[in-house]
């Protein structure tokens, strides 16, 4: 902010200081610098066009509100409320001085917003008019004082300051070094300006020698300071020395950092932020003492004590290697004898010897000792542990990239380029199994199958022949499925007499990491088991089963989720545990993301009961390529001998190129211009070569937008023939069909060679989609990741288009996760057709170093399990599995989280004195254990014996594990659940759940949020749309009534809450039971129904039911027709 002039400034006392030339220096440049700011901060923000206006003013507050809704329809309702408020101030600076929308004005948005209606740009406009006029004359109302640009007084006076007859940059430089030598304040201006004039004669070699003199003793102090806070270290002179050649070097200061810390440690971030704001200076004087300046002695008056302290920068020194000297000497005796024989020849083995030389100058003079590398597992091919690699920073972050990769920047983004492995494997691995010398089972199971792929044959034995558990670590698309398939027929064989299956001693498990994956797997694995007999059925929240059908099945596919939900209720699914004998788990890499505490919950929970029940279950672990794979085999008991596979990008079916694009803008419509012509530039170049390309979105309308922006720029670019479809024989034919569909937006696209494909869409038109994609009509699909998931749909090039999307169970945007970008990535690539796929990423700069190291298995997977460790041990001791302290210690034990905490203890809160002197980590969980017990012993969920150690089980505990609520929702219902509630009492204690916690409000939804307050909601709402459990309630309640929603993050929000509400409702019913409350278990109960039913418990029971139209339903509650009378009425009455 700009400081206004004040009336006490004008009475400070003329001092000699005051007048001083350096002050007035120092007054010019403070002047200059907010000159500046007023320059840089010109733009108008939407939070400066709201405090322009009188807040009482209705119509003003009506207007903004219209302009931020169109704002909101230009941009896209799936945006975050920063960009539409950045939006709207775009349209008020672009409309405002404008008397008509006209083609120049219309082209100027589209340029930044794409698509758009022109009715949207019309209303706009007249928004902006009427703010316009309305501002303006409010201006002048008030004293010329405008709100909206206000410039700071006297910003267009020019200021002449009388100053004496002096060399001012010289001056200047002075007043640097008067600022570094702390001159005292009582010196007189006269005898300090004196001494001034005096060293004009060398300032030069005087501002070199003192800058020298201090700051070569302040870093020598500094190093003295840190040797003795940390003995054992190197000595100062050494470490100063050291740390000036880091300084010295050309690399910037987020690139040094990451040397510095490897030098003189995390302790000492005070200095190493000291020595990064000092550095110039510190080169500076270490390149005078280096020139050797005899007369630097005639000004060292600051500190002579540390004349001689300086970092040592020291002579060359030159070490040679036995190698190198014995290759010297050969070299020497060569060239002799060739001098005199042949001159010519000479010259040619020369050039040859210094090349030799150079490349044994390059070899490190110290290898390592291969005795203490990493062990090498026989079934573990991972070539980028192996190869040389190049250190790059990519947005501040340290990152190992191959060697081949290549780096690109430019003004607007920054690439870096990853070419598929051109390694080829080795010869040993071409052994296929051929599927005919299979036993009879195998043949059943794989029929149609000639033969198994390269990573399916070498897995093949330790799947088929062996119990051992396994971790398969393959590239997306390898074959993952059918390794799986493998292990279920071993598992099948291993329960047949006389070639009969007995179908009711065991269970196979398969926990997929989504319902839409669980589908499709319980699809996939029907087919090939079905002419064994075996029954395959699909778990999920989706998919409720009888026990009844779970007894008769074989094969369950669940998530991770439903089957922990499953085997927490221990006494009612008991058989159903027991006889599990195989568990697969897919996509194990999820052990990184907040749900992989499930994971983890469940193999701790099935490594204990093999132990304690002395029973067979194995466990298949399949995953996307992991980084640390070895400690993922250690939690999965893999023994790496014979369980551990791993297969980098060369075991992919289709080699992948890899190319990351960081957008460098940071505001919202500079960076969306800039995405979607980075976008087009490389979706142009694969079009161009005759390539096929699918660009990914994260939201249904995003599709649209996306390619009528691309077409638009293709038109505009005069290369809409590149995308346009070949009018061959099928053309016409293809064309009739996508006529007939209803999708407007198909139709007008599809002659120009662009698609859309998302769920919500109409599965005919989706399939037409797919199959003028397949055909190759369509160039250009822009779609949802759901068609990733879904249909196995390759293209040569994919392109994930940003990386923000809606996240309804955090309430806010966030990065899409790596899971998505795998599978996305995994449909680069069409095997039939081509010699390699390329995924492309586009994200915002500071993202793609996140990318990267994920995607080129540089971070490492942590444990989340301590953030649920509360709720997880609720459900252990509910169970009954731990009842004592010291058996809750051990369940730690078999958590991933054990086997991080032992790796790296301090992302865990351990330091590494702890971790010597308690290498097991036993006091560490310890305390864990008692943490968490205390705090579920205050809610009542479990009771703690603190004098014995013993954890006894409650109702209310196992409420919360049988219903997934967490522990902070328990202390919610502690607090506000009473005997007596009516309804809208009820709904908001529901809405106080610690699941919604994450749910916002945000500005861009009230509007909507106060028409179905007024609308959709039938019990008074407490917080109104004000708070966040006050939206909550509103949500809810308009999901029962069933009314429609605008906003993609209300949907979205809506329908989180609706799938949590029930089950809490539900829970709060069984409290009710467990307390004795008649009264309100009935009242639960009935609103249990409503919510799952959604309806209300006064309207028709035929509202529930699809196909009954309006009408008819409005006609039954007007005669108050029950369905009891309407049975006893005949076909006329009715």
């Amino acid at each position: 902010m700009v400081d206004l002039p004040r009336f006490t400034g004008s009475l400070k006392p003329a001092t000699l200081e005051w007048n001083s030339p350096i002050v007035q220096i120092k007054l010019r440049e403070e002047l200059q610098q907010k000159r500046k700011l007023v320059k840089v901060t010109n733009g108008l923000t939407w939070k400066e066009l709201k405090c322009a206006h009188n807040q009482n003013n209705s119509k003003k507050s009506q207007l903004l509100k219209e302009l931020f809704e169109c704002a909101k329809d230009m941009v896209g309702r799936d945006t975050t409320q920063e960009a539409v408020e950045e939006s709207s101030a775009f349209l008020f600076e672009a409309l405002k001085d404008t008397t008509s929308i006209s083609s120049l004005e219309s082209l100027k948005l589209q340029q930044v917003f794409g698509p758009f209606p022109a009715t949207l740009a019309t209303k706009a406009f007249e928004c902006v008019q009427q703010l316009s006029y309305i501002l303006s004359k409010e201006s002048d109302e008030s004293s010329g004082t405008d709100k909206l640009n206000s410039d700071y007084f006297g910003h267009n006076i020019k200021l002449d300051f009388d100053f004496c007859d002096t060399n001012f940059e010289n001056l200047y430089e002075e007043y640097e070094i008067e600022s570094r030598t702390s001159v005292s304040s009582g010196d007189s201006f006269v005898q300090h300006f004196r001494d001034t004039l005096l060293l004009h004669q060398n300032v030069d070699l005087e501002k070199q020698v003192c800058q020298n003199n201090l700051s070569s003793s302040w870093l020598q102090d500094q190093c003295d300071v840190y040797v003795k806070t940390n003995p054992g270290s190197i000595c100062s002179s050494d470490l100063a020395s050291a740390i000036y050649d880091i300084l010295a070097t050309s690399k910037s200061n987020d690139e040094i950092q990451n040397d510095l810390f490897d030098l003189v440690g995390f302790d000492a971030f005070d200095l190493i932020l000291n020595l990064l704001e000092k550095r110039k200076e510190i080169i500076d004087a270490g390149s005078v003492k280096k020139s050797g300046t005899n007369n630097a002695t005639e000004f060292q008056y600051i500190d002579p004590v540390h004349k001689l302290r300086k970092p040592l920068l020291g002579s060359q020194v030159t070490i040679h290697s036995e190698l190198e000297k014995d290759f010297v000497k050969k070299m020497h005796k060569e060239e002799r004898k060739l001098l005199r024989k042949d001159p010519e020849l000479y010259k040619e083995i020369y050039n040859q010897n210094c090349n030799e030389l150079q490349n044994i100058q390059s070899q490190p003079l110290f290898k390592r000792d291969t005795t203490t590398s990493s062990q090498q597992y026989p079934f573990v091919f991972d070539e980028f542990a192996i190869k040389k690699h190049t250190s790059s920073f990519v947005g501040g972050s340290k990152i190992l990239l191959p060697e081949s990769a290549t780096k690109s920047s430019n003004k607007k983004y920054e690439e870096i380029d990853i070419p598929a492995s051109a390694s080829k494997l080795p010869d040993y691995l071409n052994i296929f199994v051929e599927i005919k010398n299979l036993d009879e089972v195998g043949q059943i199971v794989f029929r149609n199958i000639k033969k198994l792929n390269r990573i399916q044959s070498i897995v093949f034995d330790a799947a088929y022949n062996t119990n051992e558990n396994l971790l398969v670590s393959a590239p997306t698309g390898a074959g993952k499925t059918n390794i799986a398939l493998l292990a279920v027929t071993h598992e099948i064989k291993q329960n047949m007499e006389m070639g009969v299956v007995k179908k009711d001693a065991f269970k196979i498990v398969y926990v997929a990491p989504m319902k839409a994956l669980a589908s499709e797997m319980t699809e996939t694995f029907g087919k090939r088991l079905q002419p064994l007999g075996i029954v395959v059925r699909e778990l999920t929240g989706d998919m409720q089963l009888t026990k009844k059908e779970i007894q008769e099945t074989q094969m369950l596919v669940t998530t991770p989720e439903k089957w922990d939900v499953v085997t927490r209720k221990g006494f009612s699914d008991v058989a159903l545990s027991q006889i599990v004998r195989l568990l697969i788990i897919d996509e194990v890499h999820l052990l990184h993301d907040d749900r992989g505490a499930v994971l983890e919950a469940l193999v701790a929970r099935t490594l204990r009961q093999v132990e304690s029940t002395q029973s067979m279950i194995r466990i298949v672990g399949l995953s996307a390529t992991l980084p640390n794979y070895t400690d993922v085999a250690k939690f999965l008991n893999v023994n790496p001998l014979k369980g551990l596979f791993y297969f980098d990008g060369r075991f992919r079916p289709v080699p992948l190129r890899q190319t990351f694009i960081g957008i460098h803008a940071t505001g919202f419509l500079q960076f969306t211009k800039d995405l979607n012509e980075v976008c087009y530039k490389k979706v142009h170049e694969n079009v161009r070569n005759g390539k096929q390309v699918m660009v990914f979105v994260h939201a249904r309308n995003a599709t649209v937008k996306t390619a009528m922006t691309l077409r638009e720029m293709a038109k505009n670019e005069g290369e809409i023939a590149d995308f346009e479809p070949d009018k061959n024989a099928q053309y016409s034919i293809m064309e009739k069909k996508v006529m007939r569909s209803r999708n407007k937006q198909l139709k007008e696209m599809f002659p120009d060679g662009f698609g859309i494909h998302h769920a919500g869409m109409l599965r005919q038109d989706r399939n037409t989609v797919e199959e003028l994609f397949s055909k190759g009509f369509i160039k250009v699909l822009v779609c949802t990741a759901t068609l990733a998931w879904g249909v196995n749909l390759p293209a040569h090039a994919v392109i994930i288009k940003g990386t923000e999307l809606y996240d309804a169970q955090k309430g806010s945007f966030v990065d899409i996760g790596i899971l998505d970008v795998l599978q996305i990535f995994g449909r680069a690539g069409r095997p039939q057709y081509d010699s390699s796929g390329h995924g492309i990423i586009i994200s915002k700069y500071d993202k793609l170093s996140h990318y990267l190291q994920l995607l080129t298995q540089q971070t490492p997977i942590e444990s989340q399990f301590v953030n649920s460790l509360t709720d997880n041990l609720n459900a252990e001791v509910s169970l009954g599995t731990v009842t004592t302290v010291d058996e809750a210690v051990k369940w730690l034990s078999y958590t991933y989280m054990y086997v991080r905490m032992r790796i790296n203890p301090l992302v865990y809160g351990i330091n590494y004195r702890e971790k010597e002197e308690d290498p097991l980590l036993e006091k560490h969980r310890l305390d864990l254990i008692k943490i968490s017990a205390r705090k579920l012993d205050k809610a009542k969920m479990i009771r703690f014996d603190e004098r014995t150690n013993f954890l006894y089980p409650t109702n209310l505990g196992r409420t919360a594990s049988n219903y997934y609520i967490d522990f902070p929702t328990i202390e919610v219902i502690n607090e506000f659940f009473k005997p007596v509630m009516d309804v809208g009492e009820i709904f908001s204690v529901v809405s106080k759940a610690h699941e919604f916690n994450q749910i916002k409000v945000r500005e861009d939804e009230v509007i909507e949020l106060e028409e179905h307050l007024n609308e959709s909601c039938v019990t008074p709402v407490k917080g109104g749309t004000d708070t966040e459990y006050g939206k909550v309630n509103i949500l809810l309640q308009t999901y029962v009534s069933k009314a429609q929603l605008e906003s993609f993050s209300l949907i979205s929000d809506m329908s989180y809450v609706a799938q949590n509400a029930t089950r809490i409702v539900r829970a709060l019913f069984e409290i009710s039971l467990q307390n004795n409350w008649a009264i309100m278990a009935k009242r639960l109960l009935t609103l249990s129904k409503v919510v799952e039913k959604q309806l209300w418990e006064w309207e028709h029971p035929f509202k529930q039911l699809e196909g009954i139209k309006f009408e008819l339903l409005v006609k039954l509650e007007q005669k108050k027709l029950t369905v009891d009378m309407m049975r006893e009425m005949d076909a006329k009455e009715i």
